[in-house]
């Protein structure tokens, strides 16, 4: 429960640092200039393969194109993955404004791990994009590493389609 709590703390703040109100191509977007382009976070993160990651059936979806944000949840929300996408600037400070996080060889250019007796965070650079995946339920918080292998095969299949 308290992975799921922290991880809603970091999604805003993540989405919020990736938001880069003050960039000029964004600018130019709400001032009529060309429109920045939205990330659908749900194609990068697909259905069947959050449902093998945590064990269970996720039915439940919500995914922010703007925020680059994609949820998928159980029934009665006892499980899920959450996956957070934008430049890996603003994921990676908040991968290190609290907790000094581990670094993770295997995934991606550069990978950050957060991980604890709640289970895991999982942050991934390719190039300059990156993102924030975390996985919850009773498959993950039973896992000896509190997740992180399930992670690490789902951010595999997450970068290869950013």
């Amino acid at each position: 429960m308290r992975k799921l709590m922290t991880a809603s703390l970091l999604v805003p703040a993540v989405t919020l640092g990736a938001c880069g109100v003050h960039k000029p191509a964004q600018r130019a977007a709400t001032t009529g200039g060309p429109a920045v382009p939205s990330i659908k976070a749900c194609e990068l993160m697909t259905q069947p393969e959050a449902e093998a990651a945590v064990g269970q059936t996720l039915p439940n979806v919500a995914e922010n194109a703007v925020l680059g944000t994609c949820s998928r949840a159980a029934k009665d929300f006892s499980a899920g993955a959450d996956l957070t996408v934008g430049e890996w600037a603003s994921i990676k400070t908040s991968a290190t404004s609290g907790t000094v996080p581990v670094p993770v060889s295997g995934v991606g250019d550069e990978a950050l791990n957060l991980n604890g007796s709640n289970g895991s965070l999982l942050y991934v650079r390719k190039g300059s994009k990156g993102f924030l995946l975390v996985l919850n339920g009773f498959r993950i918080d039973h896992s000896p590493d509190h997740g992180l292998a399930l992670e690490k095969e789902l951010a595999s299949k997450v970068l290869s389609r950013l």
